[in-house]
């Protein structure tokens, strides 16, 4: 019986080749190995090279990534079954930073 995760990573790698295919499967994983309540607040934003680009809004989160990125680093190469990565770079943007507002602009006075 097949799954459709395997299903889906063949095709995938079908359309945009075998690098590319396991760097998705890196930002796929990044909720599973930091946790959703982390992964809410340190959003996966790409690869650059061998380097996963993350996104974060708390200072202590960012701090916190930055202590555990070898071992997340390891994790995330795990689970795709292969060196991707090499490194993680941590990005600090406050909330709603480069975001639309909708159009509503802050009250003033």
């Amino acid at each position: 019986m097949f799954r459709l995760k395997d299903l889906l990573g063949e095709a995938l790698g079908a359309l945009v080749g075998p690098r590319r295919a396991r760097q998705a499967g890196v930002l796929d994983a990044w909720p599973e190995v930091v946790g959703e309540a982390r992964a809410r607040h340190a959003r996966a934003a790409g690869i650059r090279g061998s380097a996963l680009i993350v996104m974060t809004d708390l200072p202590a989160l960012s701090h916190e990534l930055g202590l555990r990125r070898s071992a997340l680093v390891e994790a995330l190469n795990q689970r795709v079954g292969e060196r991707v990565i090499d490194e993680i770079r941590v990005v600090l943007r406050p909330a709603g930073e480069g975001r639309e507002s909708g159009g509503v602009e802050p009250k003033v006075g």
